[in-house]
């Protein structure tokens, strides 16, 4: 099974130890999708809680609850998430292997800022006024919302795309939005974006992406 459980100290040597009974943290390729830990006092001391998710922040893509023991609750986050890329038009690949540790970025230098640069009322001009509604739609794995497109309102036809609702890599070399003439084009650079991150995070696409409802 590709989901890999890690020692929370193992995985993250830079942080300070957590306050948590033998923590663990499990992954999916890179992504880390769920852990578990064992409760140290209260009423439900001795027992362990355990956690799982897909997206980042989304509640419709989270699970959790509590066992009597660390590999129950290592089979209980394989199901849930398993549960959850069912619905997201995913699945674990079957040779994935589980992401590097976690170290912490350097501290980066801190270099007194510039003054604005002026207004540019030329470049205003040249840009033009406000000549289209907004447009944003929606891209979709399953029912995961993972980017979206949106129209430009001013100047020459463009269209900006990001991906959205998961978890990013840890990497400055991942490109995860950008701007780009038309939509099409721009649904197909997310789609190659959401191709890199699905194999970084261990998964592979049942369905292709669907693109949502129009707004605006």
């Amino acid at each position: 099974m590709p989901l890999f459980a890690r020692a929370f100290a193992t995985h993250y040597p830079d942080r300070e130890p957590s306050p948590r009974l033998d923590h663990h943290i499990v992954l999916c390729g890179g992504l880390e999708v769920g852990g578990f830990y064992r409760i140290a006092s209260g009423p439900m001391e001795g027992r362990w809680s355990w956690g799982a998710t897909l997206g980042s922040g989304n509640a419709d893509f989270i699970a959790g609850g509590h066992a009597n023991h660390g590999d129950v609750c290592r089979t209980l986050i394989a199901l849930a998430f398993r549960r959850m890329l069912a619905r997201a038009d995913l699945r674990e690949r079957a040779d994935a292997k589980p992401g590097p540790p976690r170290r912490d970025p350097p501290e980066p230098s801190i270099a007194a800022s510039g003054p604005l640069p002026p207004y540019d009322r030329e470049q205003d001009r040249r840009v033009g006024p406000m000549v289209r509604n907004e447009r944003r739609i929606g891209v979709r794995s399953g029912e995961l919302v993972v980017g979206m497109l949106h129209r430009a309102t001013r100047g020459p036809e463009s269209w900006s795309w990001f991906m959205t609702g998961v978890s990013r890599p840890h990497d400055e070399d991942f490109v995860w939005r950008g701007e780009i003439e038309a939509d099409d084009e721009a649904f197909d650079a997310l789609a190659a974006c959401w191709s890199r991150w699905t194999y970084w995070a261990g998964l592979e696409q049942v369905v292709p992406l669907q693109r949502g409802m129009k707004r605006g």
